[in-house]
């Protein structure tokens, strides 16, 4: 707390909060329309980071490349969603987001891109719940690679598929192992109940079942249009 640069970069966060705040009311006061209000409240997030922030920032080309890898990166870190033709129409906004921040440009990137990431999360939901309604075979040989950043986005919707199938099946064969231990070390003790493997595979996938479908619930009840347009403005702070 006795850091010489703690005090003015919270005097800056504080005032940056409370202008947008009142911003964000303003604008909900003399326009209804959600992206009216939304270019608003980029354009003075623009003003705050070039004229006011304690280290002012250049809002060029090259701030609006590190933007768009940001808001792409928190969307889908993992690169299970996104398609690689996706992020090649992203690209597009490499040089645009600044001019939406100075709106100079109609605000376009945010909506484009969240349309198309609503789009792959209902598609990945429907992946998962087909992947997990059949047993996994565990004789075969298989690779997984969970790290984002030793990956590549998916070319083909085929190998989106296959990512989430190796993914899921790592995941249920982590708990189907448990279990198997679980089976040795209680089969002494009374009312121990024997479960065949194929119980225990199938009670595997529906735990997956249960905990990747407690993500995409979350997804769905926090990622309202509000709420990626904040997540999506703290990354240009």
């Amino acid at each position: 707390m006795n850091n010489k640069k703690f005090w003015p970069i919270l005097i800056v966060v504080i005032a940056a909060s409370s202008f947008i705040a009142f911003q964000t009311i303003q604008a909900k006061g003399q326009n209804g329309d959600p992206k009216e209000k939304n270019e608003r409240i980029l354009y003075n997030m623009g003003v705050l980071l070039e004229q006011v922030h304690y280290s002012p920032r250049k809002i060029d080309d090259d701030f609006s490349k590190l933007v768009l890898n940001r808001f792409e990166n928190d969307l889908d870190g993992d690169k299970s969603l996104f398609l690689q033709s996706d992020i090649n129409s992203f690209k597009k906004y490499q040089t645009r987001i600044d001019d939406e921040i100075h709106n100079t440009a109609e605000l376009e990137s945010f909506y484009t891109i969240t349309q198309v990431y609503d789009k792959r999360i209902k598609e990945a939901a429907l992946i998962y719940n087909e992947i997990l309604s059949k047993p996994f075979d565990y004789s075969k040989d298989a690779t997984v690679v969970l790290d984002g950043d030793k990956l590549n986005y998916p070319k083909s919707e085929s190998e989106r598929k296959e990512m989430w199938r190796t993914r899921l099946k790592y995941l249920a064969l982590a708990r189907y192992s448990d279990m198997l231990d679980e089976r040795v070390k209680n089969k002494d003790k009374k009312d121990f109940v024997y479960k065949a493997d194929t119980t225990l595979e199938r009670e595997s996938r529906e735990q997956v079942r249960k905990q990747i479908g407690r993500y995409f619930t979350t997804i769905e009840n926090h990622n309202t249009e509000d709420e990626l347009f904040s997540t999506s403005c703290k990354l240009v702070i």
